[in-house]
């Protein structure tokens, strides 16, 4: 399977998701309905991810209805605080469940591909063969390649903070996706999610591509530089943060002075060893600034919501549920 179809499934999930939890708040919605349909007749990975949601709801037994294709059943139920936590509560096993079916692929993919891995809330420092560090953040992944024209670690997954001892004889290239980063001496940041690459210079300086590889088009950072490359679009946008912000997330704090929501809850998901799931709009144009406690995430996460306007729900000791209010 190619990056770009699991990309596709977790959009899937992840639009279904949503579905669902409007769904189920408000089952006797005909247009929600029609628009569900419409999505799911849209493409052949919508359907399967909601069909697997069906089938998974269906394992929760009495707990609640199984959700019938939508032209032939109604999920209309009693609306007393009872039923709804027991229905809360089976959702949040569908999704767990769900879930796992994707995490499982991905972890065996990473495995068969990296030559060193994390796990949940798992910091590792990985000494390289030229003396140079690699320190992977939870669940994170690197495969490491090095000949005798030059060093070349790729980030598969995750974040990675690089400590590189610098030879121009043989340079110092980290790839992921379509971003090439050659260190000129420095230390640096890599963080690699399915719709976004951040690039981020704690000392020295680096040269960033993104595209082809081999173009003279290279972007120079120094300390303090940060660029973000949306995956989908393509677009690069670069700021400039404070350079001990870079790589914070080592001692287990993670610090930010402009972040959004999204890739604040992105990286915090690493370090929750259960599911965090997000849903409504707003959460990537939301901007929040704070130091965040990795070892604690529920109470990092409503750190992050009490500014933003986020609403958060725990359910459970394995379950995070977090939405924009006005969804």
């Amino acid at each position: 399977m190619n990056a770009s179809s699991t990309e596709d499934d977790s959009q899937a999930v992840s639009e279904a998701t949503e579905f669902l939890v409007l769904l189920l708040d408000d089952p006797e919605n005909t247009s929600l309905h029609a628009k569900i349909q419409r999505w799911r007749k849209a493409d052949a990975t919508h359907d399967a991810a909601w069909r697997s949601m069906v089938d998974i709801w269906h394992l929760t037994g009495d707990i609640g209805p199984v959700l019938l294709p939508l032209e032939r059943a109604s999920i209309s139920q009693p609306k007393n605080p009872v039923f709804r936590r027991r229905r809360i509560l089976a959702f949040a096993g569908a999704i767990c469940a769900c879930g796992f079916t994707f995490l499982f692929r991905n972890d065996i993919r990473l495995s068969v591909l990296s030559d060193y891995q994390t796990g949940a809330a798992e910091n590792r420092m990985v000494q390289l063969p030229d003396g140079s560090t690699a320190t992977l953040g939870a669940r994170s992944a690197i495969a490491v390649h090095y000949d005798t024209h030059q060093r070349q670690v790729s980030v598969l997954a995750g974040e990675v903070f690089f400590n590189v001892r610098h030879d121009s004889a043989h340079p110092f290239v980290v790839l992921a996706g379509k971003m090439t980063a050659r260190d000129i001496g420095t230390r640096f940041d890599v963080n690699k999610s399915d719709d976004r690459i951040d690039v981020a210079v704690n000392e020295g300086r680096i040269g960033l591509n993104y595209g082809i590889q081999g173009t003279t088009n290279e972007r120079q950072m120094l300390a303090g530089d940060l660029v973000s490359i949306n995956v989908r679009s393509g677009t690069v946008t670069q700021f400039h943060v404070n350079p001990s912000e870079v790589g914070s997330w080592k001692e287990k704090r993670l610090t930010v002075s402009d972040a959004t929501v999204h890739s604040v809850v992105e990286t915090l998901r690493r370090y929750y060893p259960g599911f965090i799931v997000t849903y409504g709009k707003g959460l990537d144009t939301i901007h929040v600034a704070g130091s965040y406690d990795l070892t604690d995430i529920p109470g990092a996460l409503k750190a992050v919501a009490a500014p933003a306007h986020v609403s958060v729900r725990e359910i459970g000791s394995r379950f995070l549920l977090i939405s924009t209010k006005s969804s």
